[in-house]
This record gives C-alpha cells, structure tokens and sequence, in this order.
C-alpha cells in the first residue's frame, strides 16, 4: 500500500510545469477573494451574519488553501485507469482497488502540501491570516480537519467509480468540481448564504470536507462542536459504505480481453 501512496505523490509531480503553475493561480485567487471581502466591507464597521471583515478575508485563506491540498482530481485515479485499460492491472494486485485508489489519492494529497506555504504566505502577505479563536478551537480543528480528509478522499473516490459506466468523465467531473466547491464552503461561508441554499449545503457531504473544519477554527461549528464532529463521522461512514456498495456493482461491469 505504501508504493501507492509512494506512485500517488510522484505522479502529481511528473507534470510540474503544471503543479507549478498552480501556486500562483491560488495566490491570485487568495489576494482576489482579500480585495472583494475587503471591498464589500468598506464603509461597514459591523459585522454580516456574525462575521467581521478580518473573519471574512481569513476563511478566504484557510478555505481556498485546504481546498488546494485535499481537493484531488478523479481524473488521476480510477477514471484514467479505466480509459487507459489498465484497471485490469489494479486488479491483480493483492490489495482492494478501493484501498489501493485511497493510497494513491492520499499519495496525491501529500504531494499538494506545498499549497499550504503559499496559502498561507500569501494570507501574511495580504493581511488575511487569522488566529483560531482559542488553543481549544486550533487543537479540535486539527481533528475536523482529518475527518474532512477521509471525507474528501471518499466523495472523490465515489465520483471516480462512476467511470466503470460512463468511460468519459469530463462532463461529469466538471459538474462535480463546481457543485463540490461552491457546496463545501470553499469560497463562501456557509453562513453568509440564504437558509434554503445553506440547508441544501448541509445535507450533501461536501460542507463536511470545508466548510466544517473552518467553522470551527473561527468558533462556530454548526450545531455545536460534538455534532459537527458526528455529522462528519457519519459522512465518513455512508460514504465509505456507498463506495463499497458501488464497486460491488461495478465490478461486475469489468471484462479483461487477452493476457
């Protein structure tokens, strides 16, 4: 399992004009969001659904950040390995595809942890870092924040099985992609939207991989601490469930030819 979490941070990595191009896209983005939220505080002192401007510009920084780091592309795991035919290959090795697919995205994930310096450089440059609000909130943070791993990586994996009846995924992935950014909290606190958009947010998985961890390191997990935490549990649970449930039907689909 280990050499695919080994292959998961190397692959990323033979593209590195492209890794290398990303930096500076979330820098831009990061500065970007710091002018808009700074803009639309101008001239109000208060604070918009509970949030002041340095809160507002500081989830910009955290959000986008982890969203660089644990946002991995489906194309580079099962989707790609089912148009290239080599699933066939995953499939004689002794290890699940499924755990062998979560090693390599964890692979994936390892590889983007240079997002976090210039993330958060980028935060010091424009004045958007933000402390948590206490020690307690930094160290439960850290904790949301592994369970938002697990339920990225899962929602991920769920949406790459789909490859097994499609083949071609880009439509599809491009959905997800839009649906998956704006949902988690990404870019926009859940808090600052309308309650029928924010219920729908909170009853879909994604807001558990974002939105939730950043909620609590400003102080405000929805409904509370111990259910915020269960509420990403849970998620972990169907969704590790789904994917089980999915890949028992897919393989089903397999057909190796030759050998």
């Amino acid at each position: 399992m280990l050499s695919q979490v080994r292959i998961g941070m190397l692959t990323p990595w033979a593209y590195r004009t492209s890794i290398l191009l990303g930096y500076p896209a979330i820098a831009v983005q990061i500065a970007l969001y710091s002018v808009v939220w700074r803009a639309i505080y101008a001239g109000h002192d208060g604070e918009v659904a509970g949030a002041d401007v340095r809160t507002a510009v500081g989830y910009a920084v955290l959000g986008l950040t982890i969203a660089g780091v644990l946002n991995t592309s489906p194309y580079h795991s099962i989707a790609s390995r089912v148009s290239d035919g080599l699933i066939g290959v995953d499939l004689t090795r002794p290890i699940g595809l499924l755990t062998q697919n979560l090693a390599f995205q964890t692979g994936a994930v390892v590889a983007s942890m240079p997002t976090v310096a210039v993330g958060l450089g980028t935060g010091l440059v424009v004045g958007g870092l933000a402390p948590p609000k206490s020690v307690a909130a930094a160290g439960w943070f850290v904790v949301s924040l592994l369970l938002a791993f697990a339920v990225s990586q899962l929602t991920t994996m769920l949406m790459a099985l789909t490859s097994f009846w499609t083949i071609e995924v880009g439509g599809i992935t491009m959905t997800f992609f839009v649906v998956r950014t704006f949902m988690s909290g990404a870019i926009l606190p859940l808090w600052f939207m309308p309650d029928w958009l924010r219920a729908v947010a909170v009853a879909l998985p994604f807001q558990a991989s974002t939105y939730t961890p950043l909620a609590i390191y400003f102080g405000r997990p929805p409904g509370g601490l111990p259910a915020a935490l269960g509420v990403q549990t849970v998620w972990i649970v169907v969704l590790g469930g789904l994917c089980a449930w999915v890949w028992s039907r897919a393989r089903h689909r397999v057909v190796v030819q030759g050998g």
